[in-house]
């Protein structure tokens, strides 16, 4: 018991809205022992009020309760920007897969089923709590920059790996320089990104979508970004189709205006297709990866998009070509797939099925998961290679591992070429 409430910096208060009163006492009986001081409701509406008279630092919700699910709950509390960050567990007897990703796409932080055992509640509480005091304590005012450069990640095809592509790279940037970096999912239909890096969906581009581009600020925006554990900055795709459409182009135009003078660098993943939304991404883009596979239909896909760019004003320069081998074949060559599409490739990733589909499962970038490994080293010379100049030729003062690891291939490099 000691060890578990030697971490609390605070008495800290938990909020339990369940309407199944013995498992307010069974909480209760785990947590006050430790030093928490724990309110309960006995359904979704007076648990809404009560957290709204009681600022809970931390929320417990059961799932089936009368008039308002959990989620339904947790839904409506991410949209009140007291509650857009504060940890939030769902407490259910459901227990099928589905369960767990529409809690997580609800916006909850955590999900344990019931019957649960006391120490694992305490254990998931405790974890939850240490990281969102983390991430308050790192919180700093925001400084205005210089403009960031801008990297969009596209492909008219599907499947190729835009996602994973983007989410690495971000990732990469952020640990090579640490400077301040926004990873952007404008994939409205079905974004990826924040299941790529275990995010809970608290608030989405969704939450923008009531207001008009002249009422959108920072601190409006501010509850939207989601800090990831690494401390990346992520904006999310909504959770529905139906959400995507109510958010306009404008609205984000405006957004992606206002958050810029904050950021070194922006990453974007994009829908694959010539939508408004993908446009404004192209459009703002200081380099565009362009995204396929060893195989004709990619082939096709980006023949199409590299003919496209020059109609819309982008400049070839700017389109850095990379080649994902998703399949254990050879398919086409690198040298008939330059010749078609009269640009070099950049970078070509190997077929890796094990590290992408782990890390995707696990919500654990390869840079993280795997640092060690070929691909990793790839994606950090990528990330490297479209960093801003000034940050190439100005060796960090308090130089990451990332960029250690960068700098001894550059090196090498170097020696090897005389």
């Amino acid at each position: 018991m000691e060890g578990a409430r030697s971490y609390m910096s605070k008495t800290y208060r938990i909020l339990v809205i369940d309407d199944e009163p013995i498992y307010h006492k069974m909480i209760s009986h785990a947590l006050q022992p430790l030093g928490y001081e724990v309110e309960f409701a006995l359904n979704a509406e007076s648990g809404y009020l009560t957290a709204q008279s009681t600022n809970p630092d931390l929320i417990i919700t059961d799932v089936i309760m009368e008039e308002m699910t959990g989620y339904e709950l947790t839904q409506k509390l991410r949209r009140d920007s007291r509650f857009a960050q504060i940890p939030i567990i769902i407490l259910t007897s459901q227990t099928e897969l589905a369960d767990k990703l529409k809690a997580f796409e609800a916006g909850a932080d955590d999900y344990i089923s019931k019957p649960f055992a006391p120490p694992e509640l305490i254990a998931r509480i405790g974890v939850l709590l240490r990281r969102y005091e983390a991430v308050a304590k790192a919180a700093v005012p925001p400084v205005k920059l210089e403009e960031p450069r801008i990297i969009t990640v596209h492909s008219l095809r599907g499947g190729v790996g835009c996602s994973s592509i983007a989410v690495n790279l971000a990732s990469a940037i952020w640990e090579l320089w640490q400077k301040p970096t926004l990873l952007i999912d404008s994939v409205l239909t079905a974004g990826q990104v924040a299941l790529m890096l275990n995010i809970s969906l608290k608030r989405t581009w969704g939450d923008i979508a009531n207001y008009k581009p002249e009422e959108i600020d920072y601190d409006l925006l501010d509850t939207v970004i989601s800090k990831h554990k690494s401390g990346l900055h992520v904006i999310a795709g909504p959770t529905t189709p139906a959400v995507a459409e109510m958010i306009s182009v404008p609205s984000m135009k405006t957004a992606i205006d206002i958050l810029r003078p904050y950021y070194e660098y922006i990453i974007i993943d994009t829908q694959h297709d010539f939508s408004e939304v993908t446009i404004l991404m192209l459009d703002i883009a200081d380099v565009i990866i362009q995204v396929m596979a060893p195989e004709m239909a990619s082939i096709r896909a980006a023949v199409a998009a590299i003919d496209t760019y020059p109609q819309l004003g982008y400049d070839t320069d700017k389109v850095n070509l990379v080649l994902n081998r998703l399949f254990d074949q050879p398919g086409l060559e690198q040298q008939q797939i330059e010749k078609a599409l009269s640009l070099p490739i950049k970078m070509v990733f190997p077929y890796a099925p094990d590290l992408f589909i782990r890390a995707i499962n696990l919500g654990e970038p390869i840079i993280y998961d795997n640092p060690k490994s070929y691909v990793t080293s790839l994606l950090e010379n990528l990330a490297y290679n479209i960093s801003k100049k000034v940050h190439k030729t100005t060796p960090p003062t308090n130089p990451t591992p990332t960029w250690q690891r960068v700098n001894k291939r550059l090196t090498q490099k170097r020696r090897l070429m005389g």
